[in-house]
C-alpha cells in the first residue's frame, strides 16, 4: 500500500509540475526499461535466496519458496521510520519457519554488511576520481574488498567473543556456503548495475564512456541509502546519486533518473510482493486440506 502511495504520490508531482518538468532533457526509450525489468526481477529473486543461505551457513534450512515469502514480505515493513520494524517482521516471521531469531537478526546484520561491501566495491571500483579523490577510493576499496573476503573469519570471531548466542557458535558456520553467500549477493549487485544501466538509456542519452560513471554513481547512492537514517533510503540515494552525474547530465536530468528508477524499482517489488502473497496462501491452503490418510494409518498402528 505504501508503494502504490509513492508512486501515485510521484505521478501528481509530475502532473502538478508539468510545466517545469518541461526543462528536464529527457528522452524515454520504453525498450531499454523493458529490457531492464528481467534483470530488476533476477535481483529481487537473488536476495532472498542470498538470505536462504545465510541461514544454511548455520545448519538451518528453510525453502526457497518460504524464504522469498519471508523475505519479500518482511521488506515492506522497512518503509516505517527508522527501518527497524523491516528487521522486525523477518525475524518474526522466520521464526514461524524455524530459523532462531538470535541467527536471524544476526544474519540480518550480516546482509546489510554484504549490500553495504559490495556498494563500496563497486564505487570504489568505478566511480571516477573526480567525483571521490583517489584515497577515499582506495580506502573504501579495501575495506569492502577485506570484509567480502574476510567474512567468514570475522565470523567465526565473533562467534568465539559472543558465546552466549548459540546459534552462531563457530563449529556451527559452513564456511563454504558463507562464501558462496557472498558471492550470490554479488551476483544482486552485478544485475542491478545492469538493470539501472538499462534504466539509465532509457531515460537519458548514454555513451559507452558514461557506464563506469553510472555504475559507480548508482553503487554509491546505495550505499549511502544504506546508511541513512531516512525509510528505505529513499531521497539520500536520490540525492546522492544526482549529485555525483550532475557534472555530466545536469542535476534536474540526474536527479529526475534517480526518481524514475526508484519508482521502476518499487513496480518489480509489487511484483515480488504478489508472489509471495500467493506463496503464503498456496502454503496456507495446503496446511488446512486434512490428510485424509491419517486415519487409515491411525488403525493399522492401533
Amino acid at each position: 500500500m505504501f508503494a502504490i502511495a509513492v508512486l501515485a504520490a510521484l505521478v501528481k508531482v509530475a502532473v502538478d509540475n508539468a510545466d517545469a518538468l518541461r526543462d528536464v532533457n529527457l528522452d524515454i526509450r520504453w525498450a531499454w526499461l523493458v529490457a531492464a525489468l528481467p534483470f530488476g526481477l533476477a535481483a529481487g529473486l537473488v536476495l532472498p535466496l542470498g538470505w536462504r543461505r545465510l541461514v544454511a551457513a548455520y545448519g538451518v534450512a528453510i525453502s526457497r519458496a518460504h524464504a522469498i515469502r519471508v523475505w519479500c514480505l518482511s521488506q515492506t515493513a522497512r518503509y516505517l521510520p527508522t527501518g527497524v520494524a523491516g528487521f522486525a517482521a523477518r525475524v518474526v516471521m522466520a521464526a514461524k519457519e524455524g530459523v532462531p531469531r538470535t541467527l536471524t537478526s544476526a544474519t540480518l546484520a550480516i546482509e546489510l554488511g554484504l549490500l553495504a561491501a559490495w556498494a563500496g566495491l563497486f564505487a570504489a571500483v568505478f566511480i571516477p576520481s573526480s567525483v571521490v579523490s583517489t584515497p577515499w577510493r582506495v580506502l573504501l576499496g579495501l575495506g569492502s574488498a577485506v570484509a567480502i573476503a574476510a567474512l567468514p573469519m570475522l565470523l567465526a570471531l565473533g562467534g568465539r567473543l559472543f558465546p552466549r548466542v548459540p546459534a552462531l557458535a563457530p563449529h556451527l558456520l559452513d564456511r563454504r556456503q558463507m562464501h558462496e553467500a557472498t558471492l550470490v549477493y554479488g551476483v544482486n549487485a552485478v544485475l542491478k548495475s545492469a538493470r539501472w544501466l538499462m534504466i539509465a538509456a532509457g531515460v537519458l542519452t548514454v555513451h559507452g564512456s558514461d557506464i563506469p560513471l553510472l555504475i559507480g554513481a548508482e553503487a554509491l547512492g546505495v550505499l549511502a541509502g544504506l546508511i541513512g537514517i531516512t525509510p528505505a533510503g529513499i531521497g539520500v540515494r536520490e540525492a546522492v546519486i544526482a549529485g555525483a552525474l550532475r557534472d555530466r547530465f545536469g542535476f534536474a536530468d540526474a536527479f529526475a533518473l534517480a526518481i524514475i528508477a526508484r519508482a521502476w524499482d518499487f513496480v518489480v517489488e509489487l511484483i515480488w510482493i504478489g508472489v509471495a502473497l500467493v506463496i503464503r496462501k498456496r502454503t496456507r491452503a495446503a496446511d488446512a486440506t486434512p490428510d485424509r490418510a491419517a486415519p487409515a494409518s491411525s488403525l493399522g498402528d492401533a
